[in-house]
């Protein structure tokens, strides 16, 4: 009845996200996201003249782009860390 918006009663056809990296591994790319948000939060504050910072859209956009620039580093990282996860198993079987 609803598969005109994509729900299926199907299996799910994807990958498990960090599927088969070790938990030191998620753990390091997460702890190092964190990391990098605030660098990139205490970088835009640092540069974005304190009068500005008085308005209300301008005071969240520091912690915004941060957000997206760590979002952006866990995806590619995540995708690097599957890669070269799925390379290694291929080069096991040969």
């Amino acid at each position: 009845m609803l598969s005109w918006l994509g729900i299926t009663k199907g299996e799910k056809s994807g990958r498990p996200f960090f599927g088969g990296v070790s938990k030191r591994a998620v753990t390091l790319v997460l702890l190092s996201s964190l990391i990098l948000m605030n660098g990139v939060k205490w970088l835009f504050l640092y540069l974005i003249p304190s009068a500005y910072l008085k308005d209300s859209i301008v005071a969240v956009l520091p912690g915004i782009v941060g957000l997206f620039v760590a979002l952006v580093y866990i995806f590619v990282l995540e995708r690097l860390l599957h890669d070269q996860g799925v390379s290694r198993r291929h080069v096991d079987e040969i």
